[in-house]
């Protein structure tokens, strides 16, 4: 059925939202659930802030199919705004879901919704589903993570950071509930019946009916329906015609199925991973463990570059090793673990260790960034293996491989132009300057979101905007170190993602406004990140007029790193200037004008997020810029920007634009006082 997607905003009141019970999530005081919306006929995607520590406990014992009561704000959920980050649209789209809600009341009915006899059976299983996470979620850890996410395919939120382990290890689809995991599990349940002496016929029947159930228990991942519906076909088949269809035959109608029934499917890499891997799996039956894992790594390394723009050396020798393992040890383990409690401190005493060794394993030294390669070449490397599988002359395909592989290694990492990137990082400030061939990588601010949950209860976890917006552009451009780190002064808004950035990443120096070194907050975040108090350079006019390629301006002497402290530079590149200057206020940019009479630029970053405060008429004058920059934060608390900023700016005819309503503005410098503009919007239209 098509869904409705609402361009505009639209307020809905006191309209019903039937939600199952394993489908909400509690971060902090977030809930986030999805659900179908009675009124519209439509599954949405919907979040509440928790107003209470009674009302988060009520929520988190829900285990049925609950109507629930909410007014809110409905509008659509919206395509990605920074080049390369991950399209949460289309992720939703491919499970039907194209709007969101806002809610502002939300209340627990108490009559049950009313369901048909299909959907009553549907949501039982949903319920079990929920009852079994509960249930595993008591073992002790790590066994609880790995019953969750290998039997029921849910990952619990205390099992992240073992997940990013194994997902650096390039390791994340073994442990994704999949095909592996439905052919153990259907040689199981045929051994057990036929133990029993129940017939092959009546044995074939009952997986036929128990597969649709268990799509739902393991989460419908999209490689877990493939993996059910293959299955499912196989078995039907047989029972109708002699032959029946045979594995390629049954994935390819599946394939057509489920791109029938939901196109966006083709940009998710667990089914991009699960369709094409299944292919070669059925077609190399009789290969070698060694050759198998060799080969899988050659056919997913294109898409695990394409996703995640970084390959660690070790997964193919960890991959071989590690099947074995994970067939009769780990799967063997979380089964009878979760079946037998009582001896659960046996398997997860086994679990415990090799946890350990994936997270001794994970912090080796073996990551290579190599950036997003064009998609031409992710499929142009794809048909080079299915080229090996039939030339003859396979050294002319290994040596045209090595050689792209290098080619568009060294085009990501050396870029023939400078740019100048403002990233949206919503309310808050983040600048990438790079220079042609990657000289030199600057970053100004780092962007980072103020918390206003003080209470324990209230503390949400999960990846900041630094890791997914941040240092995700900078790896899909193959940076993986940053040579100046420029922090205009204390606001979390400019500064609070530096810790994650710094430990995800090589940050060479860092420069502070003078006086800020010795700010407790700073400090203070100065020890969660990577980097050493002798890493940090603090600067003024005073002591320091310039810095690899860029004139300081401000401060002129120590300050605390307050907004009037804030740092200011200007550079240029290719001829073309930029200034930016955090939050310095109009006095600051008075004084920086009187003691620089003749400074011009091209490209002006609005000081403040286009506040009042800042971008003051007298400033404009002098610096002439032909193009200003406002970072602010879609319908942000501040009312950024300023309409009397918007004024100055329109009274002396320079043209602006807003991060809040064009994403990450991307300028590329061409020649003197020219440059070329690329915003979030057609960045990700490409």
């Amino acid at each position: 059925m098509q869904q409705k997607v609402f361009q505009n905003k639209m307020e809905i009141i006191n309209n019903e939202i039937i939600l199952e019970p394993d489908e909400y999530q509690i971060n902090g005081d977030l809930l986030k659930f999805s659900g179908l919306w009675t009124e519209k006929k439509q599954k949405v995607q919907a979040y509440y802030r928790i107003a209470t520590k009674d009302e988060k406990k009520t929520f988190s014992e829900i285990d049925a199919a609950t109507k629930l009561v909410v007014t809110g704000r409905v509008e659509q959920i919206l395509p990605p705004t920074n080049e390369n980050q991950f399209d949460y649209q289309k992720y939703m789209r491919s499970k039907k879901i194209v709007n969101a809600v806002q809610v502002s009341k939300l209340k627990v009915s108490n009559n049950p919704p009313k369901l048909g006899k299909a959907a009553r059976i549907i949501a039982a299983t949903h319920s079990l589903r929920k009852k079994m996470i509960n249930y595993f979620a008591k073992l002790p850890a790590p066994l609880d993570g790995y019953s969750q996410i290998l039997l029921l395919g849910y990952y619990a939120p205390s099992f992240s950071t073992q997940l990013e382990q194994i997902n650096k290890l390039g390791l994340l689809h073994l442990f994704s509930l999949s095909g592996m995991h439905i052919f153990y599990l259907l040689r199981t349940i045929r051994f057990i019946l036929g133990y029993m002496h129940i017939t092959r016929e009546t044995c074939e029947n009952m997986i036929l009916f128990f597969l649709p159930f268990y799509a739902i228990l393991g989460g419908l991942s999209s490689s877990l329906i493939r993996a059910v519906m293959m299955s499912w076909l196989m078995i039907l088949s047989s029972k109708y015609f002699d032959n029946g269809l045979d594995g390629v035959e049954a994935e390819s109608v599946v394939l057509i199925l489920n791109l029938l029934y939901s196109p966006e499917l083709v940009h998710s890499m667990g089914a991009q991973l699960s369709y094409l891997l299944t292919f070669v799996l059925m077609m190399s039956r009789k290969t070698s463990n060694l050759k198998l894992g060799l080969k899988m790594n050659g056919y997913s390394l294109p898409l695990v570059l394409w996703h995640t723009f970084r390959w660690n050396m070790l997964t193919t020798f960890i991959s071989i090793l590690i099947i074995p393992l994970f067939e009769w040890v780990i799967v063997p383990s979380v089964i009878l673990g979760a079946l037998f409690p009582k001896l659960s401190f046996v398997f997860n005493g086994i679990l415990f260790w090799i946890t350990k060794g994936i997270e001794v394993t994970a912090k080796l030294p073996a990551n290579f960034v190599f950036g997003k390669p064009p998609l031409v070449f992710v499929l142009f490397w794809i048909g080079l293996m299915f080229a090996l599988e039939v030339v003859k002359n396979k050294k002319k395909i290994y040596l045209l491989g090595f050689v792209s592989y290098f080619l568009v290694g060294v085009m990501i990492k050396m870029p023939l132009r400078d740019e100048i990137v403002f990233l949206d990082v919503g309310q808050g400030d983040c600048t990438l300057i790079r220079r042609r061939f990657n000289k030199e990588v600057t970053l100004i601010d780092t962007g980072g979101k103020l918390s206003f949950q003080n209470k324990s209860w209230q503390k949400r976890h999960g990846k900041s905007n630094g890791e997914t917006v941040v240092v995700n552009y900078l790896l899909s451009k193959g940076i993986s170190k940053i040579n100046w780190l420029f922090l205009t002064h204390q606001d979390t808004d400019h500064v609070g993602n530096f810790p994650i950035i710094s430990q995800l990443l090589k940050v060479e120096k860092i420069l502070v406004p003078s006086g800020m070194e010795k700010n407790f907050s700073f400090k203070k975040r100065l020890v969660k990140s990577a980097n050493k108090e002798q890493d940090v350079i603090p600067i003024s006019t005073e002591k320091v007029k310039q810095i690899g390629q860029y004139k300081i301006l401000h401060p002129f002497g120590e300050g605390e790193g307050k907004n009037e402290s804030s740092i200011a530079v200007t550079t240029v590149l290719n001829k073309v200037s930029v200034i930016i200057s955090g939050d310095l206020d109009k006095s600051g940019e008075f004084e920086l004008c009187k003691r620089n009479p003749g400074l011009r630029t091209d490209i002006l970053k609005n000081g403040h997020h286009g506040s009042k405060t800042s971008t003051s008429e007298g400033y404009v004058e002098q610096l002439q810029p032909k193009l200003a920059i406002i970072s602010a934060g879609r319908r942000n608390r501040y009312g950024h920007p300023n309409q009397e900023t918007l004024e100055t700016l329109r009274k002396n005819k320079v043209g602006y634009l807003n991060t809040a309503e064009v994403g990450m503005i991307k300028v590329i410098p061409i020649g003197p006082n020219n440059f070329k503009i690329e915003t979030g919007k057609n960045l990700n239209a490409r």
